[in-house]
């Protein structure tokens, strides 16, 4: 699980990077774009950092270890 966990987060890294490099054409002021990609930024920052606590808590060796010191 936690290896479809980190391709998911490289993938969407690829994907913002794409995106940053791609708006540069496009009017900052543009139909409320900047608006728009701003909110989307942030959200993905969000969904991004909680997907990167959960592959902490998914890593089966990791879990493991926090099993063996609780007995």
């Amino acid at each position: 699980m936690s290896n479809q966990l980190n391709n998911a987060l490289e993938g969407m890294n690829k994907a913002m990077s794409a995106l940053r490099v791609s708006i540069r054409g496009i009017p900052v002021r543009r139909e409320g774009f900047k608006a728009h990609h701003d909110e989307f930024a942030r959200s993905v920052a969000t969904l991004t950092t909680h997907m990167s606590y959960a592959r902490v808590l998914l890593d089966e060796e990791a879990a493991a270890r926090r099993k063996r010191r609780r007995k």
